[in-house]
Parts: structure tokens; sequence; C-alpha cells
């Protein structure tokens, strides 16, 4: 079990509030989104003392007040001090960042043009220097199997023939993120979360040792080898959009970037098997998206081994990022066992 030093509560004006998630902002400080009902207020912790942000302000995204000034506009998520999404009354949203980095995310979108081969994407529809206004995709995302019903086999099968066509087309010039680069991440959440990995610190070390010789070794294509195209490089179920008329759309697509396409696999292979132990997912439903994986790895000539090794990485990562996460801090142990060979 994790070193459990994040409460799954904090009281806010005499009332308590639930904490959804949490990030590292320093060694001794939390940044944390808490939630009561369909409020969202951020902060953080350190030391054990709660400092909370005024509702609805972020000194450091200048567009967030402004924002949600306006009637009907929804809060829907705020990492305090880096980035908040708000939920338009006009329909849309629109992403609040520090200033001049929305440049960032407007970039981000001119890179991803790869992925319309398949995939409905976001349009940017307004921006200044701190916020960026993007459409709203239809449908669902492949999230909750429940909201798909039927349509949730058909959903993946299309989503996965979507991320394969990326692959006939690179928009240029793209940043490369190299097997290299992935270990710099792993190692860099480590460093992150040391503090609170408890025991499980070492079995994270020795892994990293050992995915980064799996990641580094003979079978690391170089940069335009046969494997190499666009990748979103943060693909994951809750970044892909379903509907029955529309196909698929994808979210988030400022990481998107040149690398190894086993990267994004190995990506959704690892949510596929959190998502069970979360039991958001049935054994049934992850199968249904495991062989899709598995269809479309060997339709688009990739290597399976890659695909596992990228997915080992991504399942130490998360046991990272989620020992931030109250809920489910006490449960990473699943991730780590699953990343052992």
């Amino acid at each position: 079990m994790t070193s459990r030093v994040i409460s799954d509560v904090v009281t806010v004006d005499g009332e308590a509030w639930a904490v959804r998630r949490a990030w590292p902002t320093s060694r001794n400080r939390i940044a944390i989104e808490a939630q009561k009902g369909s409020e969202i207020r951020a902060g953080f912790l350190s030391a054990g003392h709660v400092d909370m942000l005024a509702a609805g302000r972020d000194p450091k995204l200048p567009g967030l007040e402004r924002l949600l000034a306006t009637t009907g506009n929804q809060l829907i998520s705020h990492r305090p001090g880096k980035r908040a999404v708000i939920r338009l009354a006009e329909g849309g949203f629109a992403k609040c960042v520090r200033s001049a980095r929305a440049a960032d995310i407007i970039a981000g979108q001119d890179r991803a043009e790869s992925f319309r081969n398949g995939f409905a994407l976001p349009n940017v529809l307004a921006s200044d220097d701190s916020t960026v206004v993007l459409s709203t995709l239809p449908g669902v995302e492949l999230h909750d199997p429940r909201r798909l019903g039927v349509d949730w086999a058909q959903a993946w099968t299309d989503a996965l023939d979507a991320w394969a066509l990326a692959a006939e087309e690179t928009v240029s010039p793209m940043p490369v993120h190299s097997a290299a680069s992935e270990v710099q991440v792993l190692e860099e959440w480590r460093d992150r979360a040391h503090e609170i990995l408890g025991p499980q610190l070492a079995e994270v070390d020795s892994l990293i040792t050992d995915v980064r010789a799996d990641l580094l070794n003979a079978g690391a294509a170089p940069t335009g080898e046969g494997n190499w195209g666009p990748i979103h490089r943060d693909l994951h179920d809750k970044q892909i959009m379903w509907d029955s008329v529309a196909g698929p759309g994808l979210l988030d697509v400022d990481t998107a970037c040149l690398g190894e396409r086993e990267l994004d696999l190995g990506n959704l292979f690892a949510h596929a098997r959190w998502r069970t132990q979360q039991r958001i997912w049935t054994p049934d439903d992850a199968e249904v998206v495991i062989r899709e994986i598995s269809r479309v790895t060997s339709a688009s000539g990739l290597d399976p081994r890659r695909v596992r090794a990228y997915e080992r990485s991504a399942l130490v990562r998360l046991a990272c990022v989620y020992a931030f996460r109250p809920r489910w801090s006490s449960m990473t142990g699943v991730l780590l066992d699953a990343a052992h060979e």
C-alpha cells in the first residue's frame, strides 16, 4: 500500500469536500481539486494545512474568473496554477492556462492534423494569450461502457481504425518523443511521487531499471523507421469520443508528436487493465479493448513486444500518478504487479 498522506476530504468554509485529484507541485506542497455536488474548488496542501483558492479564481489563470462570470458557464476541472476547463453555456469548452501558454495548445492542435484522417478533432473557435475556446465533439467518451451498451465493441473498432489511419500522414515539423524521452517522463514521475510511495518505492525503482532496459534495447527503432509516426502520447479512454453517426473523435491533442506508434497502444493497454481493477470496466469490457489493440497492432505491422514495453512504462507511471489520488492510492500495487514480466 502507498503512504496515504493525502486526505479523502478537506473542509472548506465548514463543509466537507471530496478530494477528487491531486498533483505534486513541490517537495512539500500538493495541488488538489475537490468536489461537492457539481461544484469544484482547487487549492493546496502543505504540512497538513489546507489553503483553498477562492471559488472560481486562480491568480495564475487570468481567464478563469472572467469566463466564470458569464451565467451558465461551468467549471469542470481545475488543476490550480496550471489549467482549468470550462463548459460554455453557448456551446464548446474553454481551456484556461497561464499567460502566453495558449499558443502551446493551438500549436498542438495544428500538430494533430494527422489524426483528422480518421478522427473528428475540436476546432479552435477563439483564443487569447491565456484561453482557448474549442468546439464540442459529438458522442460520449469511451470510458463508461454503460453509456455505449451494445455499441461498445463497434466504438472501439472504429476508434482503433481511426488511430491507424493517422500513420498515413505526418504533419511537419513535429516534436520527437523517443523511447529515451519516455524513460525520462517515467523517472520524473518517480521523483515527484517518491515521498508518498512508501514501501512501494523500492519496487518502483526496480521496475524503472527493468523498463528502461526494455525500452532502450535493440528493439528501439531509430527516428523515422517504419513504426514511427504521429502519436497522441497520452491516449486513453477519456480522450476518445464516439458517436454512431459522426464516428470517433479525439480530445486533448496538444500532446501530439512523433514517436514509436506502439506507445499509444501500450498506454491504452495499461488503462484497460487499470479500468478493470477500478471496476469501471468488467473483464469482458476490457477484453473487447485488448482484442482491438491486438488487432490493430497486427494490421499496422507494429511490434507487440514494443507495445508491451510501453505498456509496462505506462503502468509504473500510472502507479505514481494515482498515488496522489486518495480514492485509488491503496490500489496502485496492482499496477506494479501488472508491470512485472
